[in-house]
């Protein structure tokens, strides 16, 4: 069993609120927003503001955050139903643009703290981030995605299992970084992102 997070490919389109200060209805915490939505406008960044390559080549799944899967056009119909037995598919909207954003409400306290490493804050003790991740593989069997309580930015982690089922639908382009792996134990600090072969692109 192998655990995942996405993270964004050069080139490819980002997505983001067409009014940045809408960005904050969209970082989700585990917590279920389907009574309250109001979907939020949004607009594809097809040029690279950091001034490298254009992102300019077409994803299914453009990038908003690790908190947040975003699916464009076919991928709400093949990957929306993947997605909606761990949380919700809220729908998005945009100029000539079909999207949702898949709102991870299974929350499951399935990392080990004494074995993973963890950055706390000083003045709560809370954490602070997630270096290196080790779970309890009994409470992560079965699951296809879920959030742990102490991420509070609620990064999404997918298992090999539904990672596989995105994988066999056809659609493209993502990334998923591989974090932990039942039989080989964490792969350390994947901040700093550099392709294994232990990662999956599709």
């Amino acid at each position: 069993m192998r655990v995942y997070r996405t993270d964004p490919l050069d080139g490819y389109h980002w997505i983001n609120p067409a009014d940045p200060d809408d960005l904050g209805k969209l970082r989700f915490d585990g917590t279920p927003r389907k009574s309250s939505w109001e979907p939020v406008e949004m607009e594809l960044v097809t040029e690279d503001t950091r001034g490298d390559e254009p992102s300019d080549k077409y994803t299914h799944f453009p990038w908003s955050g690790s908190d947040r899967l975003v699916l464009r056009d076919e991928a709400i119909e093949k990957i929306g139903p993947l997605l909606e037995p761990y949380g919700e598919v809220l729908p998005l909207e945009g100029d000539d643009l079909q999207v949702a954003v898949f709102n991870c409400t299974t929350v499951v306290d399935a990392l080990d703290s004494e074995k993973s490493e963890l950055d706390h804050f000083r003045s709560s003790g809370r954490v602070k981030r997630i270096r290196s991740y080790v779970f309890d593989a009994d409470k992560v069997d079965g699951l296809g995605a879920f959030v742990v309580p102490e991420q509070s930015n609620g990064t999404v982690l997918f298992t090999d299992t539904l990672v596989g089922e995105i994988a066999e639908a056809g659609l493209s382009r993502l990334c998923f970084t591989a974090l932990w792996d039942s039989a080989d134990g964490s792969y350390g600090d994947r901040r700093a992102t550099e392709f294994r072969e232990t990662d999956r692109k599709i």
